[in-house]
């Protein structure tokens, strides 16, 4: 497999990095745009085109097993959480590790849909 493929999927997992390990002295306490969990959203987001991304690596129609990437995808978010209250500012929340796995389950899903309704 050329690597020129993974490029989308391996630039969007160090985004999440960065994203995830920046200082939390420029996010908004209480809600960015006065909504309360928008950071939720966000890791359900982030973490929901991690699967979407890496199931596209694979060559033509031989696409990856799309569950591989959902478990890929919470263990980085897990790692993630670690690695934020190990060396960063920021703090280990249960709640962004569900909002990790909700991401990485939905887009599992409708892939997999996706997949039973071209066969």
């Amino acid at each position: 497999m050329k690597i020129s493929k993974k490029w989308p999927a391996l630039l969007w997992t160090g985004l999440i990095f960065i994203l995830l390990v920046i200082p939390s002295e420029g996010i908004p306490h209480g809600g960015m745009l006065g909504q309360p969990h928008v950071d939720k959203m966000a890791h359900v987001f982030l973490f929901g085109v991690f699967v979407w991304l890496w199931s596209r690596t694979g060559q033509g129609e031989q696409r990856q097993p799309v569950f591989r990437y959902f478990l890929i995808s919470t263990g980085y978010g897990i790692l993630m959480e670690f690695i934020q209250a190990g060396f960063t500012n920021r703090a280990f929340e249960l709640l962004d590790i569900l909002a990790d796995l909700s991401g990485a389950a939905l887009a599992w899903l409708l892939l997999s849909a996706t997949v039973r309704h071209k066969k």
